[in-house]
C-alpha cells in the first residue's frame, strides 16, 4: 500500500520506535556532549568564583561526578531512555551553579543593600517598567497563571517532538534548550542578586492563590537567586522555536505560551525586565545555532 504525504507523522513515529529498539549508540549525542562540557567548564572555572574555598572544592567534586554520570549513561542506556534525561540535565544545570555562590544572606536575615550589579538591574527596571502600576485583579491572575507555564512548556514541547519526529530532532531540541539554559545558569556565580520580588511587594498581591502557589513552588524548587539572563524565558523560547520548526500551528501556540511566561515573569517580579529581554535573545540564538 502506498502511503500519502499525510502519513509523514506515522513514518516519523515508526522511525523513532526503530531507533529506540536498537542497541545503544556508544557515543554521546550532541546534547549529552554539551551537558558534559558545561559541567567541565564549571569545574575549571570554580577556583575563580567568589565562593569560599571549601565550597568550591565540594562543588568541583559534584560537577566532575555529574559529568561522569552523563558520560556513563551515554555509553550504557538505549536512546529511548537517554532522550528523556534532558529534563534531568536541565534541572541540574539550573541548581548546581548555585553551589559556587557566596550566599547573599542567611535565611531570615535582612537582605543587604544592592551591589553594583543589582543596582544596575534596578535602575534599568525602573526606567523601562512602570513599577508603580497596579494591574486589575483579573490581569494579575492571568499573569501569575502565565508564569506557571514555565514548568510545563519544555516537557510539553519534548513530548510533542517525541511523538512526531525522530531521535535526531530530539537531539536538536535538547541541544537548543540546554544551550539556552546553560548560557543563563552558568553566569550565576558571578552575577548574583536576589530576585526583584525580594525587595518589592504590592501590585502583584492581588493575584491571591496563584501568587501563593508560584511562591511555594519557588521556595521548594528554586535556589533563591535571580538568574541573569532569565533561564525560564530562554529555555521556553528555545523549546517553542524548536516546535515551530516542526509544526507551524503547534509552534505558534508554544510561542504564545513563551511570551506569556515572559510577561508573567516581569509583572510578577520574578525577574527584572532586562533579564527577560536577554533571556529571549539567548533562546532565539540557541535555536538558530542548532
Amino acid at each position: 500500500m502506498v502511503r500519502s504525504a499525510t502519513d509523514a507523522p506515522f513514518r516519523r513515529r515508526r522511525r523513532l520506535r526503530w531507533y529506540a529498539g536498537r542497541a545503544p549508540v556508544y557515543a554521546p549525542l550532541t546534547f549529552e556532549a554539551l551537558s558534559i562540557a558545561f559541567f567541565a567548564v564549571l569545574t575549571v572555572s570554580a577556583p575563580w568564583t567568589p565562593a569560599p574555598r571549601d565550597r568550591r572544592r565540594r562543588a568541583m567534586l559534584v560537577f566532575v561526578a555529574v559529568a561522569a554520570v552523563i558520560a556513563a549513561v551515554a555509553y550504557a542506556l538505549p536512546l529511548s531512555a537517554r532522550v528523556w534525561l534532558g529534563h534531568a540535565y536541565l534541572v541540574a544545570g539550573y541548581r548546581l551553579p548555585a553551589l559556587l555562590v557566596a550566599r547573599i544572606a542567611d535565611p531570615g536575615s535582612r537582605i543587604p543593600d544592592p551591589g553594583p550589579f543589582e543596582s544596575w538591574l534596578i535602575r534599568t527596571d525602573e526606567r523601562w517598567f512602570p513599577l508603580h502600576a497596579t494591574p486589575p485583579t483579573w490581569a494579575a491572575h492571568i499573569l501569575e497563571l502565565s508564569y506557571l507555564f514555565c514548568y510545563v512548556l519544555v516537557p510539553a514541547a519534548f513530548v510533542f517532538i517525541w511523538m512526531n519526529a525522530s531521535t535526531a530532532h530530539l537531539d536538536r531540541f535538547w541541544t537548543a534548550v540546554l544551550l539556552a539554559g546553560f548560557a543563563c545558569y552558568g553566569l550565576l556565580p558571578w552575577l548574583v542578586s536576589p530576585p526583584p520580588r525580594a525587595r518589592r511587594t504590592g501590585s502583584v498581591d492581588t493575584a491571591g492563590g496563584l501568587r501563593r502557589l508560584n511562591l511555594r513552588i519557588l521556595d521548594r524548587a528554586s535556589h533563591g537567586f535571580n538568574t541573569f539572563p532569565s533561564g525560564h524565558v530562554a529555555v521556553s523560547l528555545a523549546a517553542a522555536c524548536a516546535v515551530l520548526a516542526l509544526s507551524w500551528p503547534a509552534g505558534l501556540v508554544a510561542l504564545v505560551a513563551a511570551a506569556a511566561i515572559a510577561a508573567g515573569a516581569v509583572a510578577g517580579r520574578y525577574h527584572y525586565i532586562i533579564d527577560v529581554m536577554a533571556g529571549a535573545l539567548i533562546g532565539v540564538t540557541a535555536c538558530r545555532l542548532t
